[in-house]
């Protein structure tokens, strides 16, 4: 987990983590201010490095017996900085996966247009 830009699927998380994907859908929804996976454009969930480490997080603290509501608390205490702090790698992850749909949608076009003048 050394390169920030990579993207976990739900499936691999789960088996990494030993947490159900059931329960990280829930914390996804419950927690999302904290938890925000990018969306394929299929709508698949992709976790990077940053989630990742939230996902430790939050499942360290409900191991600890806090119930959701104070993980709310918690994160918003003790994480905005670590938060924001990852948003730069957030922003790089998005321009990445932007740069990969624009070219591959250019792709699709310009090789359709060339099939259309032969």
């Amino acid at each position: 987990m050394d390169d920030p830009q990579q993207l976990f699927t739900i499936q691999e998380l789960s088996e990494k983590l030993n947490i159900p994907k059931p329960t990280l859908r829930f914390w996804e929804k419950e927690l999302g201010k904290f938890l925000v996976p990018f969306r394929t454009p299929g709508g698949q969930r992709r976790y990077n490095v940053a989630n990742f480490s939230i996902i430790q997080e939050i499942n360290k603290l409900r191991k600890e017996g806090m119930s959701i509501a104070e993980i709310k608390r918690e994160l918003s205490n003790g994480y905005k900085a670590k938060i924001n702090n990852s948003s730069s790698d957030h922003i790089d992850v998005l321009a990445d996966r932007i740069a990969e749909i624009v070219k591959k949608e250019l792709r699709k076009f310009l090789y359709s247009e060339e099939d259309l003048n032969h």
